[in-house]
């Protein structure tokens, strides 16, 4: 980039300058003279890392935040109209980025901690789904071991929700002569669904 004679010499004073100063230069030279803005960017370049840094509590995301942040001076710095210092308009654009930073890590963590959530759900509906399969299937084959009466009456009362005094009826027997075939075909159910499998639980058979 070529750099006039005037610029030359007087950029050799420029750490001596005040912002303003600084500004002005920046205002009446950019983009064709990058001298005052550099200066400006040696001056506080550190500055905005460091804040950052502290707001955020990530070095990268700092890094992040001071080059969009000096990328913001460079194209916006003619809109600076000199109402407050340049250092506090440095810092409303620092903590401006921070607090979308911040709002963008939130509901990046929002959603993870969803995903994980939705996930959790899944995993958890799916064991059970599996367990109530395997569940299924060692009452299906207890139930083959059983005696054909003994599994007739168990089917009538809970697989096909009859009350004892329908068993009763359907099996032609008194309704106490039920309640005690009920009484022998759990018990032999029971012990064939343990030798089934003795690691799932015994399924709850509904009351009367």
């Amino acid at each position: 980039m070529t750099v006039s004679s005037t610029s030359t010499s007087s950029s050799e004073n420029l750490e001596a300058w005040d912002d303003a100063q600084l500004v002005a230069r920046c205002k009446a030279e950019l983009p064709h003279n990058l001298e005052a803005y550099q200066e400006l960017v040696r001056r506080y370049e550190g500055l905005i890392f460091n804040t950052s840094r502290r707001i955020l509590g990530s070095a990268e995301d700092a890094e992040e935040i001071t080059q969009d942040t000096l990328l913001q001076i460079f194209h916006k710095i003619h809109q600076f109209e000199g109402r407050s210092s340049f250092k506090t308009w440095l810092h409303i654009i620092v903590h401006n980025y921070c607090r979308n930073r911040i709002s963008k890590i939130a509901r990046k963590r929002e959603r993870h901690a969803a995903y994980e959530e939705q996930t959790a759900a899944h995993e958890e509906d799916l064991e059970s789904t599996q367990r109530k399969a395997q569940v299924s299937q060692a009452v299906e084959e207890a139930l083959s071991n059983l005696k054909a009466k003994e599994r007739e009456v168990i089917v009538l009362k809970y697989m096909s929700g009859l009350t004892l005094e329908e068993v009763a009826d359907v099996l032609e027997v008194k309704l106490s002569a039920a309640k005690m075939r009920l009484y022998r075909a759990l018990e032999s159910f029971k012990e064939a669904y343990q030798r089934v499998n003795k690691d799932l639980p015994l399924p709850l058979m509904p009351k009367e």
